[in-house]
C-alpha cells in the first residue's frame, strides 16, 4: 500500500509555506444557477442504487365554454425518471515520520483541503457529463461543426429554447472556443465578445460564459468542441451531506490511513416546471 513517507516531502532550509497542490481545468457547472443542489440524498443509498425523479403532468390550457356547458374533467398525473447514485472517494496514508518532518506544512491539512475540493470537482465532472448526455429527454443539439463558432450558430442554438431562452443561466465553453468567440465581430467590425468586468463573467450576446477545458471535446479529424448552453435549474445534484471520513491506525508501521467517500446523484431534468422546452442545448463546432 503506497504511503506518504519522509522521502516524499521537502524539508526546507528556511521555514516557508508549502505551495498548495494544483488541479487541472476549472470548475464548469458546480455552484452556478444551472444546478439545483441538495444535501438530502438518503443516508442508506449506495453506489449503483436508483433514485426516482418525479414529474407532475400538465392539466392543459383553460377551456372556453358556453353558458351552462360542462367543463371537461382532466386528471393530474405524475411520471418519473431514474438517476443513478454514484460513489466516489479517495484514500491516503501518512506515516508519523512524514508528519514530524513536515511540521511547517501539515500534510493532513493539505489533504483535507484537496479532498473537499476533489469532491466539488467530482460533482462538477458528473454535472457536465449529465448536461452533455444525449440519452433521455431535455436536450437539443445544434450541429454547426463545419466550422468554428459563429454568431449565427449561437442564434440558432438559442432558438432551440424557443421562448425559454431568457432562462439561460450559463454557457460552458472550451478555451479554444473562447478564442474563436473573441475574434467574432459585428457588421461594423466591433467585437461581440465582452470581457469580464469587475470580477464578473465574460459575456457574448448578453450570455454569461464559463470557460473551462472540462467542456466536452469530440476527438477526430477535425476535433470538435461542445458548448453547453444550460437553463437555470436544468441540473440536479443530490449528495449525502459532507463526505464521510474514516481513519485506521497501522501500529506496525506507525501510520494512519484515511478514506473518504461521498455518495451523490447528478441528473439533467427532462423539463422544467411550466415549460416543455429543452433544458440544455449542445452547440457543436470546430
Amino acid at each position: 500500500m503506497p504511503a506518504t513517507t519522509r522521502a516524499d516531502l521537502i524539508i526546507p532550509e528556511v521555514l516557508a509555506d508549502a505551495v498548495a497542490g494544483a488541479w487541472p481545468n476549472r470548475i464548469a457547472l458546480y455552484g452556478t444557477d444551472a444546478v439545483v443542489e441538495s444535501r438530502t440524498l438518503p443516508g442508506g443509498v449506495r453506489g449503483g442504487d436508483k433514485v426516482k425523479v418525479p414529474y407532475f403532468g400538465i392539466l392543459g390550457e383553460f377551456e372556453q365554454v358556453a353558458e351552462g356547458a360542462p367543463l371537461t374533467v382532466t386528471k393530474l398525473s405524475m411520471t418519473s425518471e431514474e438517476a443513478t447514485v454514484r460513489r466516489a472517494g479517495k484514500a491516503f496514508e501518512v506515516n508519523s515520520w512524514a508528519q514530524l518532518a513536515a511540521m511547517y506544512a501539515d500534510p493532513y491539512a493539505e489533504a483535507t483541503r484537496q479532498i473537499l475540493e476533489g469532491a466539488q470537482r467530482e460533482f462538477d465532472r458528473a454535472l457536465v457529463e449529465a448536461a452533455n448526455s444525449t440519452t433521455g429527454g431535455g436536450v437539443a443539439t445544434q450541429d454547426a461543426s463545419t466550422g468554428t463558432i459563429t454568431y449565427d450558430a449561437l442564434v440558432d442554438a438559442l432558438a432551440k429554447f424557443g421562448d425559454a431562452q431568457v432562462d439561460v443561466a450559463a454557457v460552458i465553453v472550451h478555451s479554444k472556443v473562447l478564442a474563436d468567440l473573441r475574434k467574432l465581430k459585428d457588421t461594423t467590425g466591433q467585437p461581440i465578445f465582452v470581457d469580464a468586468q469587475q470580477g464578473g463573467l465574460p459575456r457574448v450576446m448578453g450570455l454569461p460564459l464559463i470557460v473551462s477545458d472540462r467542456a466536452p471535446v469530440i476527438t477526430g479529424t477535425p476535433t470538435k468542441y461542445v458548448t453547453l448552453i444550460v437553463r437555470r435549474g436544468a441540473l440536479a445534484l443530490w449528495y449525502n451531506g459532507t463526505p464521510t471520513v474514516e481513519t485506521d491506525k497501522d501500529i506496525l508501521v506507525d501510520s494512519t490511513v484515511v478514506a473518504v467517500n461521498v455518495y451523490y446523484a447528478a441528473h439533467r431534468y427532462s423539463r422544467l416546471p411550466g415549460s416543455d422546452k429543452p433544458t440544455v442545448v449542445r452547440l457543436i463546432t470546430q
